[in-house]
């Protein structure tokens, strides 16, 4: 399961939207300035950092500049500063999206699937109830046996899992 930190200090922010990438699938963890992000990535592995500029303790430029020197994750703004100057210095820090505020929810679930799969932070491994999928091996299991996917089916199953929760059409597909 890919693991998401939320570094906001809104508290309205964090609980909705950490149901929501709960929904989705994904789990989070939320610290609400730079310290506790920076101790909880020590203590714990995670596999993006959605980021906001504006924190009660710290700012989030120091902390992607921080995140990006000594952990190298994948980091996403979502900030209310939209503006020009914010955005590029997010870029020049070495953010790999900025997303400002307000925003879209299925926006940012895709944004967040092009960043890890951008940054190759998907994870070896996806479970899907009996079904254990290694993207680094190219092998699909299921209750310890394998499945013998072609390569068209084993596409089909990632394309599945890369857009989970998401109707796709049969010309998308």
């Amino acid at each position: 399961m890919i693991k998401i930190l939320l570094v906001e200090d809104d508290k309205i922010i964090v609980a909705s939207l950490s149901e929501y990438l709960n929904s989705e699938g994904y789990l989070v963890r939320s610290v609400s300035g730079q310290t506790a992000a920076m101790k909880l990535l020590a203590e714990e592995k995670v596999d993006l950092v959605l980021l906001d500029v504006s924190l009660a303790e710290g700012n989030g430029f120091a902390a992607c500049r921080a995140i990006k020197s000594e952990f190298d994750l994948p980091v996403i703004f979502l900030t209310a500063s939209g503006d020009e100057f914010s955005t590029v210095t997010g870029f020049d820090l070495g953010a790999d999206d900025y997303i400002p505020k307000p925003f879209r929810p299925r926006e940012l679930i895709s944004r967040i699937r092009n960043v890890l799969r951008l940054t190759g932070s998907m994870g070896k491994t996806v479970k899907l109830g009996d079904v254990v999928v290694d993207t680094e091996k190219g092998t699909a299991v299921k209750n310890n046996r394998d499945l013998f996917l072609s390569a068209l089916e084993y596409r089909l199953l990632l394309f599945f899992i890369n857009n989970r929760g998401i109707v796709l059409t049969r010309e998308r597909l």
